[in-house]
């Protein structure tokens, strides 16, 4: 598959300027730190819910789109481990421990379904962001895991249950998307036009807030710490190129005929560190602040990091 790097351009672009619309809007006070953080809870718990069951569900029902999506889930759960692993492995020693959580779970998990779902629409169209969802299936899984145990580790009261891991936000449109699916019960015209509205919100909206999120940081601080420079260079770039690499000599690309698998999932490691970072820092107290200027830092450079990033890819593959 040749990737066109030319469909990219406008999708990083769009990306780019609905930050910069989050940041006017904050200097010029129309968005303020109540605001941000009431439009980050519609975009988790509102927002993506839609987009997610609409993404499965829109599609006809393919026992072979199905053995597809599942096979997609098992990759997404591998490529988790693997980074939960080389997180350990780099960030090791770092001896601050609030700091050394957050670069451990910024790097394991990105931002799979805000930034990643227009990416692969724009790459591979409907089917991927079909296979998308199951990819959120991982992440969520993930999250709800690992993820809240690292962040709550040390403090008063560990985050962790069974119900969370498979109860939450991201999960639970999973399941009702998938089970809609498999089922085929037909919905409705307008509630298929209501679940695309809905979901179309995500994007425009969590970078409207990672704009927010920006604007109330020291800029001087903000973009001259070379820890998230070093850190970002191995996140957005080494590691998809190494996962490339990687992709490339195990014959992977033919398994889905409707994407290059390879494609996708060094798409899907090259996005920005989850938005879910901060959420958690702030939740369990791990130097939200710190947290936020790393999240927002990696979203803003994203757009240009994947260009490049695919570029090379286009070659490697």
């Amino acid at each position: 598959m040749n990737i066109n790097i030319a469909d990219l351009i406008p999708t990083s672009l769009c990306l780019f300027l609905l930050i910069l619309v989050g940041f006017v809007a904050r200097k010029a006070k129309i968005i303020d730190a109540d605001l941000t953080k009431g439009l980050s809870t519609v975009v988790v718990k509102v927002a993506q819910p839609f987009l997610i069951i609409y993404s499965i569900t829109k599609l006809d029902f393919s026992a072979l789109n199905l053995k597809n999506g599942l096979l997609v889930l098992g990759f997404g759960i591998l490529s988790h481990a693997l980074t939960i692993a080389l997180a350990f492995i780099l960030f090791s020693r770092i001896k601050d421990i609030d700091e050394k959580k957050i670069y451990q779970f910024a790097f394991t998990f990105c931002n799979c379904a805000f930034i990643g779902f227009p990416i692969l629409n724009s790459l591979f169209g409907e089917i991927g962001l079909f296979y998308g969802a199951f990819y959120v299936i991982s992440y969520n899984l993930g999250v709800w895991s690992f993820g809240v145990w690292l962040m709550s580790k040390g403090k008063a009261e560990s985050g962790v249950t069974v119900r969370k891991i498979f109860i939450n936000a991201g999960t639970v449109p999973c399941f009702i998307g998938l089970a809609l699916y498999i089922v085929q019960i037909p919905l409705p015209d307008f509630l298929m036009t209501a679940m695309d509205t809905m979901g179309s919100l995500c994007t425009p909206l969590s970078l409207i807030v990672t704009g927010s999120l920006v604007a109330a940081l020291p800029l001087r601080e903000f973009f001259l710490n070379p820890k998230f420079y070093g850190f970002l260079a191995v996140k957005l770039v080494a590691l998809p190129l190494l996962l490339a690499v990687i992709l490339r000599f195990t014959g992977i690309s033919a398994l889905i005929a409707d994407i290059d698998l390879a494609v996708f999932l060094t798409v899907m490691v090259a996005l920005p560190p989850a938005a879910f970072t901060t959420l958690l820092a702030t939740l369990y107290d791990v130097k939200p602040s710190y947290s936020a200027q790393l999240i927002s830092l990696g979203t803003i450079l994203s757009p240009f990091t994947i260009l490049l990033v695919m570029k090379v890819v286009e070659f490697i593959l």
